[in-house]
């Protein structure tokens, strides 16, 4: 679907069925701006799939064709990245010693890295502690690159489990396919930290839409906390309507940090630009599915739609400023 609704004609057709259903009528202008941003965001000519690249701190990740994006940073490293931009920001190594058990809900497993160096890190600190995760991916690639040491033999041991099972302690079950789906299936769970991590809202936005993140929302105990890499404005501007305290992590291998969140947590804030931006900028509206079942392309153009509205909003406001400015 990706691929064939990259040609700018069904792009086109797409969006004003889009448009028609809101009862929105768009000049030629709006169109071009339209088209522009969601062809941009759509994946170029995709690489092939499963490819071994290695990144900056030497450990290895894969080129997912699908989305036209690797799993990992390639300019933070794939290990720095997830001990950095997920374990770390989680808050569960300092909080370990005290645990008997905890609870780590995985979005987006990719090749299990968050998951190893977590587990890794916890047995570490608390050799007795017992680890529950769930996980969830559309698929699992085969012929995963291994951790570098010291987490080669816990990112092993994390493998071996999927996609259902426990040892020495540590218990997993991977959810495998559409999110949307497998989410609704999850009982009886509440998670201590979420690490989200599919690709990035631009590409995979039926993984970030407001009303996915609602359900795991409902999969966290109120002191649990949520962290990702993305510093996306639709994404933290979700979190904040669904009531979540939002701050944002280090910046690991790019200039600005991830998201961090929780309902109860202390997380710091979002300050300066970037908080101004959660407010004010056209672009920071959830990305919404409120049936959980469109396709991505249909996400994107919805959002952009919805930006255009905001857009025409500020358009009048500062019309209506200027014509009250003028000399009478």
């Amino acid at each position: 679907m990706r691929a064939t609704l990259a040609g700018m004609e069904n792009l086109r057709r797409r969006l004003f069925e889009r448009a028609s259903i809101r009862g929105l009528e768009l000049s030629q202008e709006e169109c071009k701006r339209v088209l522009r941003d969601i062809k941009r965001w759509l994946p170029d000519t995709p690489p092939s799939d499963n490819e071994v690249v290695v990144t900056a701190d030497g450990s290895y990740t894969l080129i997912s064709s699908e989305y036209g994006e690797s799993y990992h940073s390639l300019t933070a490293g794939a290990l720095t990245e997830a001990a950095q931009k997920f374990v770390k920001p989680s808050g569960l190594i300092e909080s370990a010693q005290f645990m008997e058990r905890v609870a780590i809900l995985d979005i987006g497993f990719g090749l299990g890295y968050n998951v190893a160096v977590a587990v890794h890190k916890l047995r570490k600190v608390n050799k007795s502690i017992e680890v529950e995760i769930i996980t969830l991916d559309k698929a699992i690639p085969e012929n995963i690159p291994a951790l570098p040491e010291p987490y080669r033999e816990t990112h092993k041991k994390v493998l071996s489990l999927l996609p259902n099972g426990e040892r020495e302690g540590v218990s997993l079950k991977l959810y495998k396919g559409d999110m949307r789906k497998t989410l609704k299936v999850i009982k009886g769970f509440r998670a201590d930290a979420v690490f989200y991590d599919p690709f990035s809202p631009y590409r995979n936005p039926e993984a970030w839409t407001l009303e996915l993140l609602n359900m795991v929302k409902g999969l966290m105990k109120d002191t649990g906390v949520w962290v990702s890499y993305t510093s996306s404005l639709p994404v933290r501007r979700a979190l904040l309507d669904l009531g979540f305290k939002i701050g944002e992590t280090p910046a690991v291998g790019r200039k600005k940090g991830g998201t961090i969140a929780s309902l109860k947590k202390h997380v710091g804030d979002i300050r300066g630009r970037d908080r101004i931006k959660l407010y004010s900028s056209p672009y920071s509206v959830p990305f919404r599915d409120e049936n959980l079942e469109l396709e991505p392309v249909d996400i994107l153009i919805d959002y952009r739609l919805s930006v255009l509205l905001r857009e025409r909003a500020v358009s009048s406001e500062l019309g209506r400023e200027l014509q009250q400015a003028r000399p009478s």
